[in-house]
């Protein structure tokens, strides 16, 4: 009870996607890439900075919003990058025995966005969904521009 308890308040204190939200948290994605591939080597943190302002201002989202949205985007992809690397290794045939077994198992576990679901609700779900790919692209795309720990592999 307490989990759903707290499932409901995250819920309700979550941005509600909307498509055009995510279009522009998308255009944001988008010209976030398109700046760090353009800025001149030198200072990475006056680069990323300037990339960030750019970004935010073709995307017309706030920092607060922004925030939210980078949050609930990264989840669903992080989520849906893990289990796309794990569905690649098994279909690819670079597993044997109990690593085969033990990955084949936990596939439905990572496939299932009913607790993504309970957070952000049905309608987010879907919406991501819909552009799943792109989302995943960019994400990783980002993650390596970035340098980030949490690398998502194709």
């Amino acid at each position: 009870f307490a989990r759903a308890m707290d499932l409901k308040t995250l819920r309700l204190a979550s941005l509600q996607l909307s498509p055009e939200r995510l279009e522009a948290f998308v255009t944001y994605q988008r010209t976030m890439l398109k700046e760090l591939a353009s800025a001149p080597p030198g200072d990475w943190s006056g680069r990323y900075a300037f990339a960030h302002a750019k970004a935010l201002a073709a995307s017309k989202l706030d920092l607060v919003e922004y925030g939210k949205l980078k949050a609930l985007v990264a989840d669903f992809c992080g989520r849906r990058s893990t289990y796309l690397q794990v569905k690649a290794r098994v279909e690819s045939g670079q597993l044997a025995g109990e690593k085969l077994a033990r990955a084949q198992k936990e596939l439905p576990n990572l496939a299932d966005v009913s607790e993504f679901e309970a957070r952000y609700g049905a309608e987010a779900v879907q919406l991501l969904q819909s552009r799943e790919v792109e989302l995943v692209q960019l994400h990783r795309e980002l993650a390596a521009k970035e340098g980030g720990g949490h690398l998502h592999q194709a």
